[in-house]
């Protein structure tokens, strides 16, 4: 009679089975490190990451910036502070063994390939554009270029740590932060638009720095702009540099800051949730950006369109009702005549118009490659017989072209070339974060949806862009470590599968 085997002697499925899990486990954190498959592909192997007696939180730089903004702004760093973060950023990156890089990654090392290439059409002058000559050309140049690797940074550097290393939602409260200092601006701007303030920088820096143009904009902590748009308007600024540039800001952190203060991890910031967002809606109003009312809009109906595809009715319930409770206190207050005022002064909308017909058709006929590596001044200007601006009429001379919307200076600066590169890497990478019906992802790809609307309106190339580049890391980041648990689960099924013992089904 043939003995049944003892509990010592028997297989053991179940743990046949627990050792595959976890040997593909380790399979799996070693292919985050490195990874080889479709969602992570190795750049470059530098060298060996040396052990560093001193180990900083991942992220730091990201915390160290946005956590001390107010500070860094009015030091006039609140832009060129970025610039600064970068630095340890890239050495960390450099540091690394291996350096990840998100699927289509080819396509954004293209863009920067194209737009450096920008370099030889710098002094082609344009027709109906001032005429362009000397060095000066090469700052304004090197100064875009130099944002486009920050974003490089801040994407690969983001990317590169895992979600358990530096978590999700730690990213979400920092830049839920940013939001919360973007509404105290809007109310500081707009109740105390004529308080001067002086940063650090216009102290110390000598006086012909401080004269150049686009670098005094930068270091001036503007609390507001006070526009005539047909009515005097105050439009709040602070904590940026244009007012334009706060409604951007404020579209682009607003996922983040309701994801921060509304998800599974919030806490306390969710009872005072609904105070906060309340206090928000009048700085939306009374800043007056058009362009910010539209992309809340277009995203608003971007979640709600995929709640409802989702079959997420609970959801889409509340989104609908928050959307009418939000337009009946508007419409309720004073705030509607204010809509109402910039609805029927819409001045800005014939130069917007010219601007962007002018850029198009100015680089399809004339240099549709490249295009012409940045903006340029124009000639004269549309609406009066002054060649610009004069004692008499000082805000004769139009913008730049190829600004007022940063597609026009992607075509106008870079060619059709340009924009087709950077459209199809923030395709490549919203297409990936649609296939994740996650909240987190929605709110992400929402994000995206919002850049895409206000390109068109907004000049997006400083901390607009640096927020879409965090975006992109973290719906790069759940990408990837969603393919690495299917892999373990398939890795698990096949040794589970090798692991039974003949005779025993």
């Amino acid at each position: 009679m043939t003995a049944r085997p003892t509990t010592a002697t028997r297989p053991n499925r179940a743990g046949a089975a627990d050792r595959a899990v976890a040997s593909s486990a380790a399979l799996s954190s070693e292919r985050f490190a490195a990874p080889r498959g479709r969602q992570g592909v190795r750049l470059a192997t530098l060298r060996s990451a040396r052990p560093s007696r001193v180990a900083l939180l991942p992220g730091w730089p990201l915390f160290v910036f946005f956590g001390a903004f107010p500070l860094w702004w009015i030091a006039g760093f609140g832009v060129l502070g970025m610039m600064v973060a970068a630095v340890p950023m890239a050495y960390n990156l450099l540091r690394r063994r291996d350096i990840r890089v998100p699927p289509g990654f080819a396509l954004w090392l293209f863009f920067l390939v194209w737009v450096t290439a920008g370099v030889t059409v710098l002094w082609v002058q344009p027709s109906g554009t001032a005429p362009v000559g000397g060095v000066d050309r090469l700052l304004p140049f090197g100064f875009a270029l130099c944002w486009h690797l920050i974003a490089t940074i801040v994407l690969l550097y983001v990317g590169n740590f895992s979600r358990s290393e530096l978590p999700d939602h730690l990213l979400h409260r920092l830049l839920g932060w940013m939001l919360l200092l973007t509404v105290i601006g809007g109310y500081v701007g707009y109740f105390a638009p004529a308080v001067e303030l002086r940063s650090l920088l216009e102290i110390v820096l000598p006086g012909p720095l401080r004269g150049i143009d686009f670098l005094g904009l930068l270091i001036h902590p503007e609390l507001a702009q006070v526009q005539d748009i047909g009515i005097n308007v105050t439009r709040p600024a602070a904590p940026y540099v244009y007012a334009n540039d706060w409604g951007a800001n404020f579209g682009l952190l607003l996922p983040f800051f309701l994801l921060a203060w509304t998800g599974p991890l919030s806490g306390w910031r969710r009872r005072a949730f609904p105070v906060l967002a309340v206090l928000a809606i009048p700085p939306i109003v009374f800043s007056l950006n058009r362009g910010l009312w539209l992309g809340l809009i277009v995203a608003a109906a971007f979640v709600a369109l995929r709640l409802a595809t989702q079959g997420r009715l609970g959801a889409l319930a509340n989104v609908t009702v928050a959307a009418v409770v939000l337009s009946g206190l508007i419409v309720a207050t004073p705030l509607g005549d204010l809509v109402t005022a910039r609805l029927d002064n819409q001045h800005s909308n014939e130069g917007r118009t010219e601007l962007a017909l002018r850029a198009v058709t100015t680089a399809l006929e004339e240099s549709p490659v490249l295009g012409f590596g940045g903006s340029r001044e124009i000639a004269g200007n549309f609406f009066s017989i002054a060649g610009g601006d004069s004692p008499l009429c000082p805000g004769c001379a139009p913008p730049n072209v190829g600004t007022q919307g940063h597609v026009w200076l992607l075509i106008f600066g870079h060619g059709v070339g340009g924009v087709l590169l950077f459209l199809g890497f923030l395709g490549r990478r919203l297409l990936a974060g649609l296939r994740d019906p996650s909240r987190e992802a929605t709110a992400m790809c929402a994000v995206v949806v919002f850049y895409l609307t206000v390109m068109f309106v907004y000049d997006l190339l400083l901390l607009p862009t640096v927020f879409l580049m965090v975006t992109l890391a973290l719906l790069w980041r759940r990408e990837a470590e969603g393919a690495d648990e299917r892999t373990t689960e398939r890795v698990a099924a096949r040794v589970g599968s090798f692991a039974t013992p003949v005779g025993h089904p």
